[in-house]
């Protein structure tokens, strides 16, 4: 199958990802770059709440469920911005111009052109899937979804034998994957394919071009450094698509410069942009369950990235308040607001943390860890691009010699101090505290420092082109004949301007796609590979189960060794299985059933197993196991079925082995 062959399903994608959300931003007051930058943090949090409503109303899961709520949500936020939060006519700033919409825009196509090029070539073929520990789940998540209709985030642990608040997992990206399964009647795995890659391409290059819109003002040279910079680390996008894989996270990570944007607005930080104060707090609400909905770890990284600014604005407004003729009562309510902002960080903080999970150590002395993240160069990965770590560095002393966004490089040093605490430190106390909302895990932290690379990088490039523009201008001036003569041709000025942005623009292109950033990903694309010696399938296994797919009756049981990759039979064929997750908890009659079905000819408790879980089909995908020896010896009656009489062979493929059982029926 071509790429190609994908891009309507690539296109519904961005619709589900973009439009509800900009019937919302619209809704709110947000327009041009605010509500297009916000319409994927707010898609997600419209989905995701529909989603739960849906389930405890009782109404199916679809794409009519989203829109319908799109709609309603956009009316009641209407309705209240309109009746209690427009802005005085006066205090709007003007609109954003041609020039800086077309810099936006060129720098979110740029950057998300580069990064689908690269996942494209990281995938491989759109059928492929990650064959990695944790896609298991999300496989199968996501066609459970599909099938019972339900993708709410308070019942999809339900899938794999949990009730109550065990039942609770994040289920946004789940949910939104199941939506272009049911809108295109593609497959789970290219469904899959196609929202990674445009949540990579699409949702992270526009929330962070956003994100530097409300932080640096209308700089056009700085927006599309902002779009271009995206593509330029290997922490983020592209890590979350091989460790794990982590694509909850991956969406929640895109979502949060969005996140970060609208506190910003809400605490009135945003430079050159204007938000009432009822849909910018509406905005930061919506940014929250976008979220938590998506991966609760990263409403605790909103938290960290937002204390400072949150300070900073508390600290600010005094100042501003006597110099400008702000009213007291707009002071108060953002004051309060920012103190509201702070106490719920500390709580937040605190309460939202899974259970311990401590596995991986640390990777590096604490030294070497600080030299990470200056180098944007996490997990010991080599230095990506020169070019990138100077503007960077540039960055930090524009802020330091300027005096603004100095939140900006305390919010950095949060960050990068928790990644050091991870990276160098040995497991403990502190190291739980601080890490532990993480799963203790750095890859999951080494994927927020793009974010700061790439603002802190947009800011340097800014800094060097006025820089550059500032020596042309004295070194023009002398008699005054050239500036007379360009300031009597604005078009020729244009012009000259938009040529040197492509110019800039065809630089930070060049200097982002390095050696180092080739060789990561190409390291990469062994986890989507079907014949490894790590793959949970082979080619072989997938021609089974896509023939399967046609020839198993609808009501079939499928059971297997879910360590060799089996229980994905239902991610791919929609019939129930035994055990849908390598960690599940079962029924006796099912572990009954995984001990001694080889032997239900000659064992009535075996039979009696068999009929009550339905069991009808069992695959015999071998032994090669997801972690090598981790499913050996734990399902004892999946072994040598070629010698049961329990079962009969219906179909193979190479070592690959479909058997109906022909006893207890």
């Amino acid at each position: 199958m071509s790429w190609w062959s994908t891009v309507p399903v690539l296109l519904v994608t961005v619709a589900v990802m973009v439009v509800p959300g900009v019937l919302l931003s619209l809704g709110l007051g947000f327009r041009r770059l605010i509500a297009v930058g916000l319409a994927p943090l707010f898609s997600v949090a419209v989905a995701g709440v529909a989603a739960v409503l849906g389930s405890l109303i009782g109404i199916r899961w679809s794409i009519w469920l989203v829109l319908g709520a799109s709609v309603v949500f956009s009316a009641i936020a209407f309705v209240l911005t309109r009746r209690f939060g427009r802005l005085p006519r006066t205090e709007e700033p003007r609109p954003d111009g041609t020039g800086v919409l077309a810099a936006a825009g060129a720098g979110v196509v740029l950057g998300g052109a580069l990064i689908a090029w690269r996942t494209v070539t990281l995938i491989g073929n759109p059928e492929n899937i990650a064959q990695r520990f944790d896609n298991v789940f999300h496989l199968n998540a996501v066609e459970y979804i599909v099938s019972t209709g339900d993708g709410s985030s308070l019942t999809l642990g339900e899938m794999t034998g949990n009730t109550g608040a065990a039942a609770v997992y994040p289920a946004a990206w789940h949910s939104l994957a199941a939506l272009v399964v049911q809108v295109t009647g593609t497959s789970v795995p290219i469904a899959v394919n196609a929202l990674n890659i445009v949540i990579a391409a699409v949702v992270w290059p526009l929330s962070i071009v956003l994100l530097a819109r409300i932080v640096a003002g209308k700089r056009p040279a700085v927006l599309l450094a902002a779009g271009v910079l995206s593509a330029a680390f290997i922490g983020f996008p592209y890590l979350m698509m091989v460790w794990g894989p982590l694509f909850p996270y991956m969406l929640s990570v895109a979502l949060l410069p969005a996140a970060v944007g609208s506190v910003l607005l809400a605490v009135g930080m945003g430079r050159q942009v204007r938000a009432a104060v009822l849909p910018a707090v509406l905005a930061v609400l919506i940014a929250v369950a976008a979220l938590g909905l998506s991966h609760m770890s990263t409403v605790n990284s909103l938290l960290l990235v937002s204390i400072p600014a949150l300070a900073w604005a508390l600290v600010r407004w005094p100042v501003t308040v006597s110099r400008i003729r702000t009213p007291l009562g707009a002071v108060i309510l953002k004051s309060g607001i920012a103190l509201a902002g702070l106490g719920l960080s500390v709580i937040l903080w605190l309460k939202l943390r899974p259970v311990p999970y401590d596995v991986w150590g640390p990777h590096q002395t604490p030294g070497g860890a600080v030299g990470e993240v200056l180098s944007y160069s996490p997990m010991g990965f080599p230095l990506i691009s020169l070019a990138v770590s100077v503007l960077g560095l540039v960055g930090i002393i524009h802020i330091l010699r300027s005096g603004h966004h100095r939140w900006l490089l305390v919010s950095f040093a949060l960050v990068g101090y928790l990644y050091v605490v991870d990276a160098g430190l040995e497991r403990g106390p502190w190291r739980a505290v601080l890490t532990g909302i993480w799963y203790a895990d750095t890859n999951r932290l080494a994927a927020l420092l793009p974010l700061f690379g790439v603002l802190l990088g947009a800011l340097g490039t800014g800094a060097a082109v006025t820089w550059l523009a500032g020596l042309r201008t004295a070194a023009t001036k002398g008699d005054g004949t050239e500036e007379r003569f360009l300031g009597g041709r604005r078009s020729a000025r244009r012009v000259g301007y938009a040529a040197g942005l492509t110019v800039l623009a065809l630089l930070l292109a060049v200097s982002t796609q390095t050696e180092p950033l080739e060789t990561y990903l190409e390291g990469g694309e062994q986890f989507y590979l079907r014949d490894t010696p790590t793959s949970i399938l082979s080619s072989d296994e997938y021609e089974l189960l896509e023939r399967a797919d046609q020839s198993l009756p609808e009501d079939a049981v499928i059971a297997g060794n879910p360590w060799n990759g089996s229980t994905l039979a239902f991610a791919f064929t929609g019939r129930k299985v035994l055990s849908y997750h390598l960690f599940e908890t079962q029924s006796p009659a099912a572990i009954e059933v995984s001990e001694s079905l080889r032997d239900a000819a000659t064992d009535p408790r075996a039979c009696d197993a068999v009929e009550e879980t339905g069991v009808s089909y069992v695959l015999d995908f071998g032994t090669q196991y997801l972690v090598e020896g981790g499913g050996e010896g734990l399902f004892p009656g999946f072994d040598d079925l070629a010698d049961s009489d329990a079962v009969r062979l219906v179909d193979e493929q190479g070592a690959a082995k479909l058997y109906e059982v022909v006893v207890c029926q």
